[in-house]
């Protein structure tokens, strides 16, 4: 099974949170592991939306997982990162791109919407976190949670309290995890 890329103690967090909740659609911008152990671990997930801008690492999810709840998504940017390698200022500066211009990852961002379905839970750990945050929010059916990885760093901070006010959690080591609950009476939920 692919390794989660969170310590023990943030996906544990995670889990602990969706566990109480008991998700049955669930969406997750970027793949890894830690798609391959929720399910394993999360058996009220009826289904699981993934979208996924990198192909080799698409690829490499898909071969890894699976389970026939998973949905995966293979949805490229406009414009293709720098291969890892020697420059990897390149690949550096493109990620941060990523989150400053809404066209690089625009389809990516907008797949699941398409789908024409609401979301129980929505985890936003890949790239454009930033635009993903609000689109994930729309999608959120009231009383839903949208969880953000790697809550900690500045770039994602603004979108995040745009939405409301997180539940930080603590301890961590890697990424924190932030947590936002929709409210029922949301008028966006769908």
């Amino acid at each position: 099974m692919l390794p989660v890329h969170m310590a023990p103690e943030e996906y544990a967090q995670l889990l602990g949170a969706l566990r109480k909740l008991r998700p049955r659609r669930f969406l997750e911008w970027g793949t890894g592991g830690s798609t391959a152990h929720l399910l394993a671990d999360c058996d009220s997930i009826e289904r699981y939306v993934a979208v996924e801008h990198d192909r080799a690492w698409f690829e490499k999810v898909r071969a890894a997982v699976t389970d026939p709840r998973l949905e995966l998504h293979h949805v490229p940017p406009s414009e293709p990162p720098p291969r890892r390698g020697l420059f990897k200022h390149r690949l550096v500066a493109w990620n941060a791109r990523a989150e400053r211009d809404a066209a690089l990852l625009a389809a990516y961002v907008a797949l699941p919407r398409t789908l024409g379905i609401s979301f129980d839970a929505v985890l936003v750990d890949g790239r454009a976190r930033r635009f993903c945050l609000p689109a994930g929010w729309a999608l959120l059916r009231g009383g839903g949670l949208l969880v953000l990885h790697d809550a900690q760093r500045a770039d994602y901070r603004d979108a995040l309290l745009s939405l409301g006010t997180p539940l930080l959690l603590e301890p961590w080591s890697r990424g924190q995890i932030a947590l936002l609950t929709k409210p029922q009476s949301d008028p966006s939920t769908n």
